[in-house]
């Protein structure tokens, strides 16, 4: 993991599920071996299991990546509450956006007037109510989220998300909460690291404006 440029929260249960499976054991495995693989599983087993609520997250989270977003390291069952818990997160986050109240609104305002076209074509040509819920919408975005073809495990889910978050609005907005989360903190190490090699005894006089640039520069400047 601390190989990838953007390692997201969305890898640490597939991850663990490919330690486990590579940790099963084997007629051709000696005792030793079979000791150190039942060693390794009873560590790794209850890892990211306590809360539980941690687990529903990282389900989600997954889900949100492209590159996983099959859940086949999950049973069916499994799989579909995540996507239903996923929709009604969505559901319930942007319902509550829409009815907090703002000062603007808590003041009275005089009834804005109508257009001139809306008030001479509104009622005739009014687009009519199908029904539909923003349950269902939203739904029906999620299933033909699941439904579209993954990208590989080397693909990048945020080029992917950047290219479809026209396709998949609400989903959009949730994924760039979840997938914003890293995975594992070496990259920030890594930036301390970088920084120690840039602030040394004899350009300990570098300003700190100057410094954050020069870090800067040097994680982002592709050279």
């Amino acid at each position: 993991m601390s190989t990838e440029t953007a390692p997201s929260v969305s890898m640490i249960l597939p991850l663990k599920t490919r330690i486990l499976q590579s940790m099963a054991p084997s007629e051709e495995d000696n005792t030793i071996t079979r000791d150190v693989k039942s060693a390794i599983r009873e560590d790794q087993n209850p890892i990211y299991t306590d809360p539980p609520n941690l687990q529903d997250y990282l389900h989600r989270s997954t889900g949100l990546d492209p590159r996983f977003k099959s859940l086949s390291h999950l049973d069916p069952a499994l799989r579909r509450r995540t996507y239903s818990d996923l929709t009604t997160e969505i559901v319930s986050t942007e319902e509550g956006q829409a009815t907090e109240p703002t000062g603007a609104d808590s003041e009275a305002s005089p009834p804005q007037k109508k257009p001139a076209m809306e008030e001479l074509f509104g009622e005739t040509f009014a687009s009519k109510d199908t029904g539909k819920t923003f349950a269902n919408t939203i739904g029906e975005e999620v299933a033909s989220y699941k439904a579209a073809s993954g990208i590989p495990v080397d693909g990048d889910p945020l080029a992917w998300w950047k290219s479809n978050e026209c396709k998949y609005p609400h989903i959009a907005m949730m994924a760039r909460r979840y997938l914003a989360v890293p995975g594992t903190s070496v990259p920030s190490e890594r930036v301390f690291s970088t920084a120690g090699d840039i602030v040394t005894a004899k350009r300990s006089t570098l300003s700190p404006d100057n410094v954050d640039i020069l870090i800067f520069l040097k994680k982002n400047l592709k050279l």
